[in-house]
């Protein structure tokens, strides 16, 4: 992703930012209550424990494997919007 975007090196804060701008955009309820935790090689997310919040962090796992398997997608969103995604 950096060749399509320099500032697409992706440490644990650039996958938060990448995170934080799909979900704006695809599934902003996901965002409530979510809190990171990225650090320079990882990316850690969790919600608060409840039913609802499960849900929530079981979604948000299967966009991130969604994401993560489709690396054309991830491209296409780097090409096309990587301008917007506020990168560490």
């Amino acid at each position: 992703m950096y060749e399509i975007n320099e500032n697409a090196y992706m440490n644990g804060y650039n996958w938060d930012a990448l995170f934080n701008y799909y979900l704006a955009e695809h599934a902003p309820e996901l965002l409530e209550g979510l809190e990171s935790d990225p650090e320079a090689g990882s990316y850690a997310a969790y919600y608060p424990p409840s039913e609802e919040n499960e849900k929530k962090a079981e979604r948000f796992a299967r966009i991130i494997v969604s994401l993560i398997e489709n690396e054309e997608e991830l491209y296409r969103i780097v090409r096309e919007n990587g301008d917007e995604i506020a990168w560490d």
